[in-house]
């Protein structure tokens, strides 16, 4: 089971929370949910590698969204594009439109993904990529693996490299795993990264 279900969904509640927070009864409801992909589908276009964590989208008389950050330098460029944001989700859903920012420092699947993507095209080992930015940021978690499949390095035989450190329990939601799963092309094809990290409870 621990390789076959998403680790997020199997611990929704417990340590993953939702992101999308509304009700609607069964008339209103596919309109709210359309509305609700729409949004995301928007903020993935635009803000998908400037480290969005996450995205909370709550809908009631108004429309909240919380946008979680790691770095605040990004929170800065962010205002830039912030009007013609609200206008776009505003012919979305016709609501007043209510946006927080919020900083998170700790580091996170999809951000040690991004790491390792911005680096896949250079000429050096994938598996010492790996290893490197998970070495920079050993303290933060108890235990990290990482998965990337498909033509490696250009070689025509698509295979896996990974490389773990710690410990990574998937059989029980005791524990907080935080997974992200990307597919990225390159010049020699689609290349798959999954990331998992075991978080230090507090």
């Amino acid at each position: 089971m621990g390789k076959n279900i998403n680790p997020i969904f199997f611990r929704l509640g417990k340590f993953s929370q939702y992101h999308s927070l509304w009700y609607s009864n069964k008339k209103k409801y596919f309109k709210k949910l359309k509305a609700d992909i729409l949004i995301k589908e928007i903020f993935k276009k635009n803000f998908f590698f400037n480290n969005v964590n996450d995205i909370d989208i709550i809908i009631s008389n108004l429309l909240k969204i919380n946008i979680y950050f790691t770095e605040l330098n990004k929170i800065e460029d962010f205002y830039l594009y912030i009007d013609s944001l609200i206008i776009e989700i505003s012919k979305i859903l016709k609501k007043n439109i209510i946006i927080n920012f919020i900083l998170e420092e700790d580091i996170n699947s999809k951000n040690l993904s991004f790491l390792i993507i911005n680096q896949i095209n250079n000429k050096s080992s994938i598996k010492r990529i790996i290893k490197k930015e998970v070495i920079k940021l050993i303290n933060k978690f108890n235990g990290c693996k990482v998965q990337i499949s498909g033509r490696l390095e250009g070689i025509d035989i698509a295979r896996k490299e990974w490389y773990l450190f710690g410990s990574i329990p998937l059989h029980t939601i005791r524990n907080n795993i935080d997974y992200f799963f990307y597919e990225t092309i390159t010049q020699y094809g689609i290349l798959g990264i999954k990331t998992w990290i075991f978080k230090k409870n507090l």
